[in-house]
């Protein structure tokens, strides 16, 4: 059985996201969370899935309110 893990990109800036999620996707795991209590996060989410959008589902975690969820959805997480 093969249980799927989720990169959890905690306290991460936005500068900082896309190099971490290259090391994340490089071990194989193509599911990456930005919790919204991340510095920026809805840029860091804006960046990575212009980054890997293609490779990787990008979403958000700490969520929190109906307008969050549209605020994610609006940067492109899923």
């Amino acid at each position: 059985m093969t249980l799927p893990l989720i990169g959890i990109l905690r306290g991460v800036t936005p500068d900082e996201a896309v190099d971490i999620a290259q090391a994340v996707l490089a071990a194989g795991i193509t599911q990456i969370e930005v919790p919204l209590n991340s510095p920026n996060p809805l840029e860091s989410i804006r960046r990575l899935v212009d980054a890997f959008g293609e490779r990787a589902i990008v979403g958000a975690g700490t969520v929190l309110t109906p307008a969050q969820v549209r605020e994610v959805h609006a940067a492109g997480g899923a």
